[in-house]
């Protein structure tokens, strides 16, 4: 059975530290073909070591047949054009970073090429896929119990540090922070911004838990680039916090406490091919703790090879995506109205 082929739409550190790495771990399921980016010395440098073709153009991966599979891992703002371009080519699989898109519209015209094409579409909400996770939320379904609260809490370095950490990448523009003190009207496009770049990570985990935004009832921009928020919804309250960046050791948790139960998922950082989150559910009756050797973005790998091979529907539908993309769009408007009402 021959390889399937993959063309990547971005080659930066996304790519190179995560992608890359997790597909070397699955064998000869796949094989990189093309490697795009704006700069063409990383284009080049990262397609020459993976025995792929370098470009600055995205046309060419669409345009070989041989590119059965498109991972887009640009900026967010070209995140639609792209996988609905992939689409039209008859692609049979998009991996479209997160977030899906950057507006309900945009998701919808996803969806409308995707349906026309017959494209599978999946985004990398890696923890969604994770092993232990999904054992540990069925054991929390068998338990009857009902969640409270949720909280999730995400302490990152930049994304130019810790993927230095991890893998020599070709050099790319190092990140830049915003100085100064930043007016309401910038609060609130970083908000905006850090529910679809930094939130949107784990909103399909928040969504098992407490599935509706409901009211905001208290958000704060930290800076440098970082959020707190809480929400209230039919009984349940989720907390989210993020901070980014700084020098501490990266930190991502996700909790969910019920009436007698409580779930505490530990992530490690997905750069970094060390298995899944561990995954604690406690209750009356003890504690069981769920851990994997794959990882969240190494299972993902594995449901793109399974729809492209035989053919399994994607396990999170194109429909659940658009509705975690419109879960963080909520946020972020009433995000919007709570800044609004405490100045």
């Amino acid at each position: 059975m021959s390889a399937i082929g993959v063309g990547f739409v971005g080659g930066g550190p996304v790519t190179q530290a995560i992608h890359l790495p997790a597909l070397a771990t699955l064998g000869d399921q796949f094989r990189t073909l093309r490697i795009m980016d704006v700069n063409a010395q990383v284009a080049d440098e990262v397609a020459a070591r993976y025995g792929a073709v370098g470009s600055t153009d995205a046309d060419p991966i669409y345009a070989d047949p041989e590119v059965e599979v498109v991972a887009i891992c640009s900026p967010n703002a070209f995140h639609a054009e792209q996988v609905i371009a992939a689409c039209r080519a008859g692609k049979k699989a998009v991996l479209c970073e997160k977030p899906l898109a950057v507006s309900i519209e945009e998701a919808h015209a996803i969806r409308t090429a995707a349906l026309a094409s017959g494209t599978a579409i999946f985004v990398g909400t890696m923890h969604a896929y994770d092993p232990a996770y999904l054992a540990a939320r069925e054991a929390w379904k068998a338990s009857g119990d009902v969640a409270l609260q949720v909280r999730n809490a995400i302490f990152l370095p930049s994304n130019d540090v810790f993927t230095n950490q991890a893998t020599e990448l070709v050099p790319v523009p190092p990140a830049k922070w915003p100085g100064g003190e930043p007016d309401r009207a910038m609060i609130k496009t970083m908000m905006r911004g850090a529910m679809l770049g930094l939130a949107i990570h784990d909103i399909p985990l928040v969504r098992d838990f407490h599935p509706e935004v409901g009211q905001v009832q208290f958000a704060e921009f930290l800076p440098p680039f970082g959020y707190a928020l809480v929400s209230t919804a039919h009984g349940s309250t989720a907390e989210l916090t993020a901070m980014m960046p700084g020098q501490w050791p990266p930190k991502w948790t996700f909790e969910v406490i019920g009436r007698t139960h409580r779930l505490r998922a530990e992530m490690p950082p997905s750069y970094v091919m060390a298995g899944s989150a561990c995954v604690e559910v406690s209750g009356p009756q003890g504690m069981q703790v769920f851990q994997s050797g794959t990882n969240g973005y190494q299972a993902l790998w594995q449901a793109i090879a399974a729809t492209v091979r035989d053919r399994v529907p994607p396990p999170i539908t194109l429909d659940t995506a658009i509705a975690d993309l419109a879960f963080a769009l909520d946020l972020a408007a009433n995000i919007d109205l709570c800044l609004d009402s405490a100045a």
